[in-house]
């Protein structure tokens, strides 16, 4: 493969592309993306196809989410994106670029930098269903974090690979400071997945506890080998802990309530909330989804326009978020909410992409 010339390699895939070009409801083979590049269904090699599309199988499955995935022939520079757009039924789409893809292969330890970068842009799905929607280096730097909890967490590499890989990150950061495609500096980049990295070596966490503290390690612009895992877990474990013991207590004394939303409107919306046990939840509304079901499956749920949230601890504040899914635009927050919930009580909001009426509220 390496013998190939680049010149032979984007050839071949140019042709593959014209043979092979589909329809798609978003994204299909040959089409063009301004500025980015070509969309191609191949990479020229049956068996590196099927690595690839083994990869991202895998990280579908540990994130927990699905995605449309696409070869790009780039138009300039070497790329790897994400796009929170797809065609049916999924958390956005993933394109790696052939030259990027090219570029890799020539290392040393090359398919270990391509799982890596791959891993890089499901961090970026993730942040999209947090509805984080900020620019610049802190969710590329928290992108970086996940890559290398992934890599940490599924794959047992030699210091040798481990090394390279830094290195990689590495060498992909950049120092231009005041741009909104800054992904951070050199160091940056590499202390981000190396602290995801030892994160999933060291601690025996979940995914939803590797993300909020990589949240908490960019936002707190954490320098490498700082790393004092085992206290804020256990300080997120306590908090939790005590969270479930009050909720299971307002059960039991049947001191709870509840909350309906209601899309008057066949628009698409997400209600973002955090529920009682301190984990952020989104409900879609008038979209179908992917989700897990009473048996622990991950199942395909019809689109629906309410959702009732319980049981709520009667008296608690708990903050909502209503976002208006926009294809454009992605997610676009209408209003926020937060207010205390009566016992054996529900609040009623009702809502559209103009208004929003909430009813019954406790005093």
């Amino acid at each position: 493969m390496k013998n190939m010339t680049m010149k032979k390699l984007l050839t071949t895939i140019i042709i593959l592309s014209l043979i092979n070009s589909i329809n798609g409801q978003c994204y299909s083979a040959g089409q063009n993306l301004p500025n980015s590049g070509f969309i191609v269904q191949t990479s020229g090699y049956a068996d590196l196809d099927k690595i690839v599309f083994q990869e991202i199988n895998q990280l579908q499955q540990f994130f927990g989410v699905k995605i449309d995935f696409f070869y790009l022939l780039e138009t300039y520079n070497a790329n790897a994106m994400y796009d929170r757009r797809c065609n049916y039924n999924c958390n956005g789409s993933i394109f790696l670029g052939i030259k990027m893809l090219y570029s890799q292969l020539q290392k040393e330890h090359g398919i270990e930098c391509v799982r890596a970068i791959l891993a890089h842009e499901f961090g970026h799905c993730v942040q999209f269903l947090m509805n984080w929607n900020e620019f610049g280096k802190r969710p590329e730097l928290h992108a970086d974090y996940m890559a290398g909890y992934y890599t940490g967490k599924m794959y047992n590499y030699s210091e040798e690979q481990v090394i390279s890989l830094f290195k990689e990150f590495y060498s992909m950061g950049d120092y231009n400071y005041w741009s909104t495609e800054h992904h951070g500096t050199a160091i940056e980049r590499k202390c981000a997945f190396e602290e995801g990295y030892y994160f999933a070596k060291e601690y025996n966490s979940t995914v939803q506890l590797a993300n909020s503290y990589g949240i908490q390690y960019v936002a707190a612009n954490n320098p490498c080998a700082v790393r004092k895992y085992k206290a804020a877990v256990q300080q997120y474990q306590n908090e939790i802990q005590r969270r479930t013991i009050q909720l299971e207590k307002d059960i039991k004394e049947n001191n709870i309530g509840s909350i309906k939303f209601k899309a008057k409107d066949s628009k698409k919306y997400k209600v973002v909330t955090i529920n009682g046990y301190g984990q952020q939840v989104v409900y879609p509304l008038n979209q179908s989804y992917i989700g897990n079901n009473n048996k622990g499956q991950r199942v395909m749920f019809p689109a629906i326009n309410e959702v009732t949230i319980n049981p709520i601890s009667a008296n608690t504040q708990i903050p909502y978020s209503v976002y208006k899914t926009n294809w454009f635009f992605g997610d676009v927050l209408m209003f926020q909410f937060s207010s205390k919930i009566c016992r054996n009580s529900t609040i009623n909001i009702l809502f559209d992409k103009r208004s929003y009426s909430i009813g019954n509220i406790c005093k």
